[in-house]
């Protein structure tokens, strides 16, 4: 196997941590806000920094460096081509919506993140058909 695919492997298992684990906490978030119990949003807001930092973090990290790499490391991928400048674009969108959606209020939270979910959405769909190539 080429370094290649080993970047892509990562790249495309770092993404579905990052898409899963963000799916699954706006889930938990949600139950929690609907929840009668006055601990459920404090457990959450518990768990949310706990989450971000050991699983969403390093996956975000790894999508990056790997999406980079994949580009450096492939003579038929530029930086100047619209798929990749378009994946940088909404990797930033959802970077910047995440770590400001993260604010104590659970209602702002769900609504941000479901916005970043709708853009790494996006992402994915810019991934696999690579519009301008």
């Amino acid at each position: 196997m080429s370094l290649d695919s080993w970047l892509h492997l990562v790249h495309v298992l770092s993404a579905m941590v990052w898409v899963g684990g963000g799916l699954m906490l706006s889930l938990i978030g949600a139950r929690a806000r609907s929840s009668s119990d006055p601990r459920a949003i404090a457990d959450f807001a518990r768990l949310l920094p706990f989450v971000g930092i050991r699983v969403l973090m390093p996956s975000v990290i790894l999508v990056l460096l790997t999406g980079v790499g994949l580009v450096l490391a492939d003579s038929e991928f530029r930086f100047s081509q619209l798929w990749v400048l378009l994946a940088l674009a909404l990797f930033a969108v959802a970077f910047l919506i995440g770590g400001a959606g993260a604010a104590p209020l659970l209602n702002r939270w769900l609504v941000g993140y479901w916005v970043v979910l709708a853009v790494l959405l996006v992402a994915v769909w810019d991934m696999v058909f690579k519009p301008g190539l």
